[in-house]
């Protein structure tokens, strides 16, 4: 079997014009070309819904229709997920790669082309997955970005994507939809427009058809509807930020350290006295900390975390 990777996803468009022009902000859509990833289209899952579900070990995600978002959904049995479906609910299968080494393998090597760290199976920073989704006809997502970048095969059906550059918040590190009650308070923070609720006339549109492909950058807006039942399969990638690279592997260095290592105690508690100790010693490692990190370099740290 011929190895499918990232070259292969974005045939005809060559890795060099990928990253050069829109990795990893901007969006890109790639017509269907004859023959391509026939060893995607080929799987015996792939061709049904209900083969999809017969081959699943695992429960299926099934969206609640009142709010048109994929984390709005219940868990379901396999056998039941065809019900919900024929009921306008548009079905979730997580963690495709479990199931189908043939995905497993080209989402394996789409991450390592797209050079994204991952940091060890422990606390994997990247978190690659490949998630399937049959959307009834008439359904689809409301407005949203998400924090992690997505490339999408579609597979059966089509599917109407509207997508627009963020202009509220760069690089966000959480998912947001529009009409949600509560902002996560870490995004928040790193707003620094109001975020949008609809999108304007002139918005990227694109008809996804079976062999297209699209690439969605994380934080990029898109809705999508359906004009006809649709089947995608999709591969998805957190984005791994300097900041998780610094923290993590500044632990691994600072835990050869007994002083690092030592309890953090008292700082939370009822006991003033002991909770001011602990923010004194807390600003005594800090301080030594700043006085040690000029002579440490970038590449001995990557090393530690074992980063590279």
């Amino acid at each position: 079997m011929k190895k499918l990777g990232l070259a292969e996803l974005l045939a005809p468009v060559t890795l060099p014009e990928f990253f050069n022009s829109h990795w990893p902000v901007e969006p890109l859509f790639i017509p269907a070309t004859p023959g391509k990833l026939q060893d995607i289209f080929a799987l015996e899952q792939m061709q049904d819904l209900k083969n999809l579900i017969s081959a699943r070990q695992r429960k299926v995600r099934a969206c609640l229709p009142d709010f048109d978002d994929e984390y709005s959904s219940i868990h379901l049995e396999p056998g039941d997920a065809l019900k919900a479906y024929r009921n306008n609910m548009t079905l979730v299968f997580d963690s495709m790669q479990s199931q189908d080494s043939t995905i497993a393998d080209m989402l394996g090597n789409v991450r390592a082309d797209l050079g994204l760290v991952t940091g060890g199976a422990e606390n994997d920073l990247c978190k690659a997955r490949s998630i399937a989704y049959a959307t009834p006809a008439g359904c689809g997502t409301r407005l949203h970005f998400d924090a992690n970048a997505n490339f999408i095969i579609q597979i059966k059906g089509t599917k109407t994507w509207r997508l627009a550059p963020n202009e509220s918040v760069e690089f966000p590190t959480e998912r947001f939809t529009t009409g949600s009650e509560e902002m996560p308070a870490a995004l928040e923070k790193q707003c620094h427009a109001h975020l949008i609720d609809a999108l304007d006339e002139d918005s990227m549109k694109v008809v996804m058809k079976p062999g297209c492909v699209l690439f969605v950058p994380r934080g990029y807006w898109h809705e999508t509807t359906t004009e006809e039942e649709s089947l995608s399969l999709n591969f998805t990638f957190s984005q791994p930020t300097w900041a998780d690279v610094f923290t993590k592997s500044l632990q691994e260095v600072l835990l050869r350290s007994p002083e690092w290592r030592e309890l953090a105690d008292g700082l939370e508690g009822t006991d003033q006295e002991r909770k001011e100790a602990a923010i004194a010693r807390f600003e005594f490692l800090l301080k030594s900390l700043a006085t040690e990190l000029p002579e440490i370099s970038g590449r001995l740290l990557l090393q530690e975390g074992g980063l590279i």
